[in-house]
């Protein structure tokens, strides 16, 4: 009984770490996308005749990372 009781802490510990490096990955997905965009060796760079274009680009990545974290990190409805 003993043993199953350290089995199953050790287990819910793992699946804790295991969600928080899925969190984690989620939210530096938009960054690690738009890094893509601009290390392409291609022609037409998003954005790239506005002025602040950066600024919009910036904007942009930050509200789908906080979209990304609200819904990873919301507590479900019970």
């Amino acid at each position: 009984l003993l043993q199953e009781e350290i089995a199953a802490r050790l287990m819910e510990q793992s699946n804790r770490t295991l969600f928080l490096l899925t969190v984690i990955t989620v939210l530096a997905l938009p960054i690690n996308i738009v890094a893509g965009f601009f290390g392409m060796n291609v022609g037409g760079i998003p954005l790239a005749g506005n002025p602040h274009g950066f600024l919009i680009l910036v904007l942009v990545v930050l509200a789908f990372t906080v979209v990304a974290g609200w819904l990873a990190l919301r507590r479900p409805r019970r």
